[in-house]
């Protein structure tokens, strides 16, 4: 992947996401390097990727999940990893929905401009 994440510089202790809704504004968050979940994290998408998109098959709920044997323990407990990795996650900022600039109409138009690409 191409985060700052997974960056190899050590240098590169955290990354700042923003996450945004269509109508309560875009809160600043704090992500913090973790070298065991990106390792983990690369497995797991290199596997979704080898098993599901290079085969063009259409992966089951919960593809990983349920899968008995080690891969199954190892999928589990990746997700338990993030879940505590999620706990930690430092709020930096907020940016109210008035704040944000939106895309405004060509050549003057007038109307609503639609929060969702297939509206």
């Amino acid at each position: 992947t191409n985060s700052s994440l997974t960056n190899s510089n050590p240098i590169c202790t955290s990354a700042v996401m923003v996450r945004q809704t269509a109508t309560k504004g875009a809160i600043l968050l704090r992500l913090y390097r973790d070298e065991s979940w990106i390792t983990e994290m690369k497995y797991w998408l290199g596997k979704f990727k080898s098993k599901y998109v290079n085969t063009s098959i259409i992966p089951p709920d919960n593809f990983f999940w349920n899968k008995v044997g080690s891969d199954g323990d190892r999928y589990q407990k990746f997700l338990q990893h993030t879940k505590e990795l999620s706990e930690s996650v430092e709020q930096v900022g907020f940016i109210p929905h008035g704040k944000i600039q939106r895309v405004m109409l060509e050549n003057g138009g007038s109307g609503e401009i639609p929060l969702f690409l297939d509206s």
